[in-house]
C-alpha cells in the first residue's frame, strides 16, 4: 500500500528530538508533515544563524592539514572586520565564504546559492540573500534566507522560510 504525502514523517536532529519546549507534556503526538516541516526549517534556519556568527580560528588551519577543511577546526566563517565592506571585491570574498560555509557545514541543504543586495551608501548592514534546497523526501524543496550581516557588532540575522 502507498503512503499518503500526509503521512511522511521528517525526523528531527537529534539536538532538537533532546530540547523539550514544553517540559511539562511528558509524551508528546507525532507532528504532522506540514508542522514537523515548519519545524525543520526554523531548525535550519536557527542553526545557520548559529553557523554564520561562529568565527573560525585566528590564522586558519595549517594548510598541509588538508582533511580539516571540512572539519569542526574550520567551522564558522572569518571575521570579516577588517574588510573595506564598501569594496566589491571584499562584499564578494563575504559572499563566497558564506555559500562555502553553508554548503560545507549545513547538510540538509543542496545547491546552495548566495547573492548581495545592492547596499546603499547609507546602510549599516549588508544583506544577502541564500537561496537552497531542503533535502527532504520525496522531493527536496526550494529554500530561502534573508541574511543580514550588521556592520557595527559582525553579528548576523537570519531570517526567512
Amino acid at each position: 500500500m502507498a503512503r499518503y504525502d500526509n503521512e511522511i514523517r521528517i525526523t528531527p536532529s537529534v539536538l532538537d528530538r533532546l530540547i523539550d519546549e514544553e517540559p511539562t507534556i511528558s509524551t508528546e503526538a507525532p507532528a504532522s508533515r506540514p508542522k514537523s516541516m515548519r519545524q525543520l526549517k526554523l531548525a535550519v534556519r536557527r542553526d545557520l544563524e548559529w553557523l554564520l556568527n561562529t568565527r573560525q580560528i585566528v590564522g586558519g588551519v595549517p594548510s598541509d592539514l588538508k582533511e580539516t577543511t571540512n572539519s569542526l577546526a574550520n567551522f564558522g566563517l572569518p571575521d570579516f572586520t577588517s574588510y573595506s565592506i564598501k569594496s566589491p571585491a571584499e562584499r564578494n570574498k563575504v559572499r563566497r565564504a558564506l555559500e562555502t560555509a553553508i554548503s560545507i557545514f549545513e547538510p540538509r541543504l543542496d545547491d546552495v546559492t548566495v547573492s548581495i543586495d545592492p547596499m546603499r551608501e547609507t546602510e549599516r548592514v549588508i544583506k544577502f540573500r541564500v537561496d537552497a534546497r531542503l533535502k527532504v523526501e520525496p522531493v527536496p524543496e526550494p529554500i530561502t534566507f534573508d541574511t543580514v550581516l550588521q556592520l557595527g557588532s559582525g553579528q548576523y540575522l537570519v531570517q526567512g522560510d
